[in-house]
């Protein structure tokens, strides 16, 4: 049997499973939480819970992981410094919010032909990497036109290297694409990610040399595709967004269906995919990573912040808002911390009476910070050390000389509060942790809206259905279409009414999803029926959903891309240009034979570099035409893009 290990840690659990890889069988499973202030102890914990003597004969051990897409919306990294060539820099207006901490515009272009358009200002490279060298820890290159002629990064790249032991990220090496700003972001991004994605994959390696497991590491891509571990140290940033992407794999590889709408219910958020042919389209201008557009290929996933861990607010009046911050569960604190339901008696006791919001706003200490702190700062984190205290006594005791708030931020600090986890504990779905905790909680809400128990949780209970539903509908709309022509507040605001209506009051609306509603995570199945019935979709709840992530995670293919243009030459004839080719033609047929031949030798060499074999590769033709408008019609050829797409099975 070809074994492998899936292992994804998300933001609330890290999901181990054993496959196998041939059949997609699960012969093991594990769930235990994600560590925050260190991913490696959650990742041991949930391998330790997996069938171990199984391990001598994994073949494949594969990662999903947020810490790439959590350290870039954190700001965590290196500090990067970023050279940029354009042919006038006089004239280039530059955005100031880039993420890299100096940034040195010079000369130095091509065209779309890969001709030199302006000779490279080497004296500048020089002077910029002097200023810089001191002040920041890698390098990121981008220059004008380098997709189509990649000597200037090289140069630049050199340049760096004779200077300095620094690692340097061009942005030809990260994507294909036109924008030079993007590519610039992108590579910014990837410096900046070196050393978080090394920590991570050092102390994966070494967690699996303590269990003996022999096997090749690999990692996902924010597209679902698999890169080797060697790969990933380089190329970082490609792997952000890739826990979402490996649930889109895993739920399509635990169910068998081609075509559906794939949702994702974790602790902390919601993922929702429009799939086809067992694959979700791609975001088309790159991942939108902590507010930057990159050209970082990812699944075209929407993301909203509703899960098993969102906080639950009840406001006067018992209005109710679900998210999209996310909590520690009361259950899980009580049992950390026993004296917690002491707590709550004695607020259920007290008649409910915190200063004048019926809110249930804990703390406790995450992990101790290495910045510098206030003294208040420093006294509350000492305060909160082992234990978890009331929002209001933390008020009383350290009055207005103390933000709390960026603690949270900075992940000091967290926050136990009441959350649909709680809400399924209270109610008898489930049974985790501390149950009484959870019961206890619901009872406080109870007393001070007046509201009976059945009352109080149906109404939570449908809170969280109808977002579910209108995030699913809003997101099947969306398909083909801006996200901000349908996620406008009015649109938003009247399809939620449209979907409240469904078969109630005076309006009768009835919907039919045609696609399977594929639902997986841990909360599926206490939300979903209910979501599908109003919905009108078929259900499929797989077995194993509550570990999809991590099934994904090792059952992915290897793919890799590699493109040419061929476009009209002066004064005739046509001319093919990739990265490392500029080759001219008589003929079109000529170059086009030569171009299909040479993108298909780059991207195979590219999926035997990445860990992939078994190759089977595809060439994929979009025309630029210009119309002509005459009598006789037709058009003539601006661009032929060629894209090869080689897919292979990762090599055990």
């Amino acid at each position: 049997m070809n074994l492998g290990i899936g292992i994804d840690t998300g933001g609330t659990f890290t999901d181990s499973a054993i496959v196998d890889l041939e059949s997609g069988l699960v012969l093991s499973k594990a769930k235990a939480l994600t560590t925050r202030q260190d991913l490696r102890i959650g990742i041991e914990a949930s391998l330790s819970l997996l069938d171990q003597s199984l391990f001598p004969i994994i073949k494949l051990v594969s990662l999903s992981t947020t810490l790439a897409t959590n350290s870039v919306v954190e700001g965590k990294g290196s500090r990067v410094g970023l050279i940029v060539a354009v042919p006038n820099p006089a004239t280039f207006i530059f955005p100031s919010d880039l993420p890299a901490l100096e940034t040195a515009v010079i000369v130095g272009a091509h065209d779309r032909r890969g001709e030199v358009t302006a000779d490279l200002d080497v004296a500048a490279v020089s002077e910029a990497v002097r200023r810089m060298v001191n002040e920041v820890d890698a390098f990121a290159v981008s220059c004008y036109f380098s997709i189509y002629n990649t000597e200037h990064e090289a140069k630049i790249k050199d340049l760096i290297g004779s200077a300095c032991g620094h690692p340097v990220v061009c942005g030809h090496e990260l994507s294909a694409d036109v924008g030079l700003i993007e590519r610039a972001v992108t590579a910014c991004l990837n410096a900046r990610l070196l050393p978080v994605i090394r920590e991570l994959l050092d102390a994966v390696k070494q967690t699996l040399v303590r269990n003996n497991i022999k096997a090749p590491l690999m990692v996902v891509k924010g597209d679902g595709s698999l890169i080797t571990e060697e790969i990933a140290r380089v190329r970082p940033v490609e792997t952000v967004l890739s826990g979402p992407a490996a649930s889109i794999v895993g739920a399509c590889r635990l169910t068998g269906v081609d075509d559906a709408v794939v949702v994702d219910m974790g602790g902390t958020t919601t993922d929702i995919a429009v799939v086809s042919d067992q694959t979700a389209p791609t975001s088309i201008n790159g991942a939108i990573i902590g507010g930057w557009q990159t050209r970082v290929k990812a699944a075209d996933v929407w993301t909203v912040g509703l899960g098993g861990d969102s906080k639950i607010s009840v406001g006067q009046g018992a209005d109710i808002h679900v998210g999209p911050r996310r909590a520690i569960p009361i259950c899980w604190a009580a049992h950390a911390y026993p004296p917690l339901k002491q707590v709550l008696n004695d607020l259920i006791q007290a008649g409910g009476r915190i200063k004048k919001t019926p809110s249930l706003d804990f703390f406790t200490l995450s992990r101790k910070p290495i910045f510098p702190l206030s003294r208040h700062e420093a006294e509350l984190i000492d305060t909160l050390d082992g234990r978890v205290l009331h929002k209001n006594q933390i008020e009383a005791e350290f009055g207005p000389f103390i933000r709390v708030e960026r603690l949270i931020e900075l992940g000091s600090i967290s926050e136990v509060s009441f959350t649909p986890t709680d809400l399924l504990n209270g109610r008898g779905d489930i049974a985790l942790w501390n149950r009484e905790a959870s019961e206890l909680a619901i009872q406080y809400f109870v007393n001070i809206t007046g509201q009976d128990k059945e009352t109080f949780c149906d109404s939570i209970f449908t809170e969280i259905i109808e977002s579910l539903k209108l995030n699913i509908a809003g997101e099947v709309l969306r398909q083909g279409y801006d996200s901000t022509q349908i996620w406008s507040q009015e649109i938003t605001g009247f399809l939620g009414r449209l979907l409240r209506k469904n078969g109630r009051g005076e309006l009768s609306a009835a919907f039919r999803l045609k696609r399977p509603l594929v639902a997986v995570g841990a909360p599926v199945k206490a939300f979903f029926p209910r979501v599908a019935s109003d919905l009108g979709a078929r259900l499929i709840i797989p077995e194993h959903s509550e570990v999809a992530s991590a099934v994904g995670a090792v059952v992915g293919r290897v793919v890799e891309e590699a493109r040419a243009y061929v476009r009209p030459d002066k004064p005739f004839g046509f001319t093919v240009v990739t990265e490392d080719e500029h080759r001219s033609f008589d003929r079109l047929d000529s170059a086009v034979t030569f171009a299909e031949k040479h993108v298909r030798l780059l991207a195979e060499g590219r999926l035997l570099k990445a860990g992939g074999n078994h190759i089977e590769t595809n060439i994929f033709r979009e025309e630029n035409m210009a119309q002509v408008s005459d009598q006789w019609g037709g058009g003539f050829l601006i661009e032929l893009k060629l894209t090869a797409r080689a897919v292979g099975k990762p090599l055990l």
